[in-house]
């Protein structure tokens, strides 16, 4: 594995080690602080393992896909990239 694979590998093991974070609150948060559902935009959802860890994942998987298209966008200005 060299370069974009480790790279995506990375990302990976990012958004999953964040969507098992999100699975780890959404079941103790509840049981500790009564908390049954948390407000995204105008959108209530409830406090689960699930939807938190969905939640984490899209959010971590986003954000690393946004950075992503921008360092591509910027290395085609680069004038002295390596062309692959």
């Amino acid at each position: 594995m060299a370069g974009r694979g480790v790279v995506v590998g990375l990302g990976l093991a990012l958004v999953a080690a964040t969507a098992a974070f999100g699975a780890v609150l959404g079941a103790t948060l509840p049981g500790r602080t009564g908390l049954e559902e948390i407000t995204v935009l105008t959108l209530a959802v409830p406090v689960s393992p699930v939807t938190l860890a969905i939640y984490g994942a899209v959010a971590v998987g986003g954000l690393l896909i946004a950075i992503g298209a921008v360092v591509r966008v910027l290395s085609r200005f680069d004038e002295d990239a390596v062309e692959s």
